[in-house]
């Protein structure tokens, strides 16, 4: 077994007894490997550890089986919360902003708890029957939601046909100049 280059090893805290860790009850010889916020902050590549905590406060309902907290109330994230936050960080770099990508991975975690398996976003591979019931409730808040875009896009025409409509016209006192009085 090779030293990682960040994260501890639980198995030192102990000395602080298992009423404060009870997941390291059911632990082998080894010990769960866990990083600090500060190791996060190296480990994604981020430069401030704000970054992080607003990163994980984005997800944390994925990550809430995966938090710990260590001495002093630090905060400490598992190996598979740590491919989690990896996961939202590419996600941010290919151009969404952080909401986004939030939802995208809350929606591939669920497609992936309900089928099993991992989802992948081939544009080339035809949705099997299990992946289109899954993708109902979404189908249907799409199409809301691309409804309510056109709407939108409709009044914006209306507006800005109003505006143009009112800069033909002449002003009031415009009248008033061709009067011979």
């Amino acid at each position: 077994m090779r030293p990682k280059p960040f994260g501890r090893s639980l198995r030192p805290l102990a000395r602080w007894g298992f009423a404060l860790y009870p997941f390291m009850r059911n632990e082998g010889k080894g010990g769960e490997t866990v990083y600090t916020v500060r190791e996060l902050v190296s480990l994604l590549g981020l430069s401030t550890e704000n970054q992080v905590r607003n990163r994980i406060e984005a997800i944390r309902d994925l990550l809430l089986p995966h938090l710990r907290r260590g001495p002093n109330n630090q905060l400490l994230l598992t190996e598979e919360g740590l491919r989690l936050l990896r996961e939202l960080h590419v996600l941010c770099e290919t151009g969404h902003t952080l909401k986004e990508a939030a939802n995208i991975l809350r929606f591939k975690t669920e497609i992936e708890s309900k089928t099993g398996e991992g989802v992948s976003y081939e544009s080339g591979k035809k949705p099997t029957k299990e992946e289109n019931a899954a993708d109902g409730g979404w189908r249907l808040l799409l199409e809301h939601l691309a409804q309510e875009v056109r709407d939108l896009s409709e009044r914006v025409r209306l507006l800005e046909a109003r505006v143009l409509a009112k800069e033909a016209q002449m002003p009031w006192w415009e009248r008033f100049r061709d009067l011979n009085i």
